[in-house]
């Protein structure tokens, strides 16, 4: 088109930007300095076809910015003010508050709605490690084993965030030789805490973790993946059950009491 290497090339690209599409804004820039004008004469000025300009023109006259003047021989155009282009971007406007209370009950709607994501392999496995380590606050039903297997940088990674106050984590385990001698070497104080469910309970077979409003469950063998649920009822109701499974699980301390008392009986 003519215009895009002439001064109203700015003009243009403002034309666009408010809600003409390039033609249109072509097309009615044309008229605008022709004043009134045959079709063959805005399609020269504009750089369009002859047949293309007649839509356009349609369009435009449609929204109102352009009118026709009658002759008895030809069609003439004329360009009506731009200033119409405010009022219809103020009614728009108007339009858009109005309705905006309905658009984001829809929107929060959907939101809520509850989703479930699946990642696999262990790229996919450590983005949702990531998104965990990103929350604030995060409780563990852990297994120690499979997870520094996969991720053996893992353990110096909660170490410095807890350290730097930017995460708190409580972790449940069981009472493994690997996941005893895991916390025995971690730190217990406001940032970091954990407990071990009974002895008599079966080792955890995989990791799940609960924060913010999602929940992630994760499987190490015999295929790798992570199942991530973005809920709030099913996060609420599981860190509820956490809550009741923290009671009843056995601080370290009284363990390794346990665990000695029973070696100095031998």
């Amino acid at each position: 088109m003519e215009f895009r290497y002439s001064a109203n090339m700015d003009i243009l690209e403002a034309l666009e930007k408010i809600g003409l599409k390039d033609k249109q804004a072509g097309v009615y820039l044309a008229l605008l300095e022709l004043g009134t004008a045959s079709v063959e004469s805005i399609a020269k000025k504009a750089g369009t076809k002859r047949p293309t300009t007649y839509l356009i023109l349609d369009e435009l006259q449609s929204r109102g910015l352009v009118s026709i003047v009658p002759r008895a021989k030809k069609t003439l155009y004329s360009a009506e003010s731009p200033q119409l282009i405010l009022s219809e971007i103020g009614h728009r406007e108007e339009l858009l508050k109005r309705f905006m209370p309905n658009l984001l009950a829809v929107y929060n709607t959907r939101k809520e709605k509850p989703q479930v994501l699946l990642f696999e392999g262990k790229e996919g496995v450590g983005q949702v490690y990531d998104k965990i380590f990103s929350s604030p606050e995060v409780q563990f039903f852990s297994t120690i084993r499979d997870v520094f297997v996969m991720f053996p940088e893992m353990s110096k990674l909660l170490s410095s965030l807890v350290n730097a106050k930017q995460i708190k984590i409580r972790e449940i385990l069981t009472q493994t030789p690997a996941d005893l001698e895991y916390i025995g070497r971690t730190k217990q104080g406001e940032h970091y805490q954990s407990r071990l469910a009974p002895k008599k309970f079966p080792e955890f077979l995989s990791d799940s973790a609960i924060f913010g409003n999602s929940v992630a469950f994760f499987s190490f063998k015999p295929q790798v993946f992570a199942v991530q649920i973005d809920s709030r009822e099913i996060s609420q109701s599981l860190r509820v059950l956490f809550d009741l499974a923290w009671l009843a699980a056995e601080p370290y301390e009284k363990v390794i009491h346990l665990a000695k008392g029973r070696e100095s009986v031998k």
